[in-house]
């Protein structure tokens, strides 16, 4: 062993393991991740710190890993610190802990490798690592030796009369239906310039993905012509029905996705749609698993991948057709609400700098192509203002003041409940108690925060676990202290179902339980607001996962008007807070986030009368930490009697209805698609600062009255046809 070569002892100190991983291959296993039972290939992301100085590592791991498609973009001002990748579990079942850290530390010296060679990342002696759901055996391209191959498409003539810029739009999402007529041109030629499955059976032949499948256009206009109108045989043999999950997307009726695409980028003939040939489309389908756990857990590495792939193709469609600079908009109609809401959170990290390198890549000599490239990202503000799933703790007026949060678990619930505590940045958690009491007034955990029992990471993030017991042996529950990222304290309390589908599991009692923070004699103040959130647990569609919401107990939340009519304002001195409910991944600083609203005066009354949608979620009003707020909105209701929005289904004549911001994001993201097709160069610097949003058409400006102006953002998007609403000159 050279000198500069770490023993693996040293190695292990390089692992991170965080609190969600603990649970979720720890004692939260047997209800952690319903419906999955294979899990040879382990997704994961890896954080890598800033380039330091190069740390070997001696190579004695046995595990294989794999790369997906990556975005390699190179300069003196990137730094790309993020990495997706997949990890051999040679036992073939869902590891314990000490397996899942066992497998991290042996392919850890493979990692050094390809990062410090191929993305010139030259860090690696502290890095940390989110584990998540499994690639299905049938799915994964395990023959492969290296990264997936690029296309080399032969070049073409651009797309549409030449008077319009190409411009590509990205849809990330479940359910997306390729070959829809709604997205083919005049010529009945689809605009789909590629279209990647996750986690559909993966096609031996093919060597461009590492796993599912991937189509191009030349491969879908084929489809379509040897099958014409009947998509459900031209859906099966491509191959897009052989899910490796229990919801074929694609042999629905209706999916998030296609509703999503269509209003995105739909144009119809039956609406009298001027169909642009210059807008091409990106598809990326992403697994369903990405809703199977309630915290959010297992989607860092789909949804990076997802990332990375657009990056990598909307460059090739620019060597395609010539484009210089090619502008590009990414519609994620994704969220959960647990997270810092600060911009922090890795996966908001990992998007964010990927789209800074692309907004600020310089041109090189050789390829004059690809240089700074406008990158819009669009983001729903979330459904959950009305959730009470928030809430914020105002720091104590008294030292010895105890601070309390209660939490009520409903009956019959299947999937575990998670709730977090987020400190700012000026606490020390050192000297302080946390007490988990249940709903009988029994005390199941008292875990006190000292820096000597606190397990270190290396020069990493830290972290104090405590397990919460049912009687002496069984372990339901769990509560931690982690500074995350190395940034900002969190406390995060699970708790397992309330009635689990492992019968050999005790449940979890129903009902009010308390987190009481109390603070030692050597602990410091908290001179800063604490804020609570609970994770997402209803179904996003129907996919039975059994989940029950929990949500915050407070008597001084007033959820109702004096008319009976839901309180749409924090009540004065509540602990549960409305304002502050955002999307937990869109806080971003590249993002921009769009709420919802409805007419006020019913079909056909103006957008000056819009008011938010009640459930359309909202940055917090307070002067704080939190830099997350709603720049914009679009429909996501058409009145109060008619909720939600229709679109296409996943077949072509098909209709489908979706309530939700995301159905508001997607109009937005057509309307900036639009304009970027014909915006002058100079504009869309100009409007960079704001992630576009100077754009938007602003006829249409949002109420200036405080609570709606937050909500509702600077601007009311106008949809571009919805039933009941098309006549446009009307509003």
């Amino acid at each position: 062993m050279t000198s500069k070569e770490a023993a693996p002892s040293q190695a292990i100190s390089a692992k991170y393991v965080g609190p969600y991983e603990r649970w979720n291959f720890g004692y939260g296993r047997p209800f952690a991740f319903p419906g999955l039972r294979n899990w040879k290939y382990l997704t994961a992301l890896t954080e890598i710190p800033k380039r330091a100085n190069v740390v070997h590592v001696a190579n004695g791991g046995v595990s294989k890993i794999w790369f997906p498609t990556l975005w390699k973009e190179t300069g003196p001002n990137v730094d790309l610190t993020f990495a997706p990748f997949v990890i051999e579990n040679t036992d073939d079942q869902i590891p314990i802990l000490e397996g899942l850290i066992s497998l991290l530390e042996g392919v850890i010296p493979q990692l050094v490798s390809f990062l410090t060679n191929t993305l010139g990342i030259l860090d690696i002696s502290k890095p940390r690592f989110r584990l998540a759901f499994p690639v299905p055996d049938c799915a994964m391209h395990n023959c492969m030796t290296q990264l997936p191959a690029d296309p080399h498409p032969r070049q073409e003539l651009p797309p549409g009369d030449g008077t319009r810029q190409i411009t590509v739009i990205a849809l990330i999402d479940d359910g997306l239906p390729f070959a829809h007529r709604n997205f083919r041109n005049a010529n009945g030629n689809t605009r789909v310039e590629y279209c990647w499955l996750q986690s559909v059976e993966k096609c031996e032949s093919q060597n461009t993905v590492l796993f599912g499948r991937e189509y191009d256009r030349a491969e879908i206009d084929a489809l379509i012509r040897n099958h014409g109108d009947d998509e459900d045989t031209l859906y099966r043999a491509a191959g897009a029905t052989l899910n490796t999950e229990e919801f074929p997307f694609l042999a629905r009726h209706a999916t998030h996705g296609a509703h999503v695409m269509d209003l995105a980028t739909g144009y119809a003939p039956e609406r009298k749609d001027r169909t642009p040939d210059e807008i091409r489309i990106i598809a990326v389908q992403l697994p369903n698993t990405i809703a199977f756990d309630t915290s959010g857990f297992g989607k860092d590495m789909y949804m990076l991948s997802a990332f990375h792939y657009v990056f990598n193709r909307a460059d090739i469609i620019a060597q395609r057709y010539g484009a210089k600079n090619l502008r590009l908009v990414i519609n994620f109609s994704y969220g959960f609400s647990g997270g810092p809401h600060d911009g922090g959170l890795e996966l908001e990290a990992a998007i964010d700098e990927l789209i800074e390198a692309r907004r600020r890549r310089q041109a090189r000599s050789d390829d004059s192509l690809f240089g700074p490239s406008p990158t819009a990202l669009v983001l729903p503000s979330g459904n959950t203002f009305l959730e009470r799933t928030h809430g914020v703790i105002p720091p104590p007026s008294e030292d010895e003041e105890p601070l309390e949060v209660r939490w009520r678990l409903q009956p019959n619930g299947r999937t575990p409940s998670y709730l977090e505590l987020w400190f700012g940045k000026s606490f020390d958690p050192v000297g302080y108690v946390v007490d988990v009491w249940d709903p009988g007034n029994t005390l199941r955990k008292s875990l006190t925060f000292t820096r000597e029992d606190t397990v270190q990471n290396g020069e990493g993030d830290q972290i104090k676990p405590g397990d919460i017991y049912q009687g002496d042996i069984a372990v339901v529950g769990q509560v931690s202290f982690d500074l995350h990222r190395g940034n900002r304290w969190r406390l995060l309390v699970v708790l397992g179902p309330t009635e689990p589908e492992p019968v050999c599991v005790p449940p979890v009692m129903s009902g009010e339980w308390r987190v009481v923070i109390r603070r030692g004699p050597q602990a410091g103040s908290i001179n800063e607001p604490v804020h609570c959130w609970i994770q997402r647990a209803a179904d996003p569609e129907s996919l039975r996962s059994g989940s029950r919401q929990s949500y915050f107990d407070d008597a001084g939340n007033i959820r109702y008007t004096r008319r009976g009519d839901l309180r749409e304002a924090d009540s004065p001195g509540a602990f549960v807070r409305r304002f502050g409910s955002l999307n937990g991944i869109a806080t971003g600083a590249t993002s921009l986030v769009v709420g919802g609203y409805r007419l006020g005066q019913g079909l056909g009354s103006s957008l000056k009368d819009a008011r938010p949608s009640r459930y359309s979620s909202a940055g917090s009003r307070d002067q704080d930490w939190q830099l997350g707020r709603v720049d914009c909105s679009s429909m996501s209701d058409r009145s109060r009697v008619l909720p939600g929005t229709i679109a296409a289904g996943v077949r072509s004549g098909s209709r489908s209805h979706l309530q939700g911001t995301s159905a508001a994001a997607p109009l937005v993201a057509r309307q900036l698609a639009e304009i970027f097709s014909t915006a002058p160069d100079e504009d869309i610097r100009r409007a960079e600062r704001e992630n576009y949003l100077p754009l938007l058409h602003d006829k249409y400006p949002s109420d200036p009255a405080p609570l709606t102006g937050v909500r509702l953002g600077k601007v009311l998007v106008p949809p571009h046809q919805q039933p009941g609403i098309e006549p446009i000159s009307s509003r």
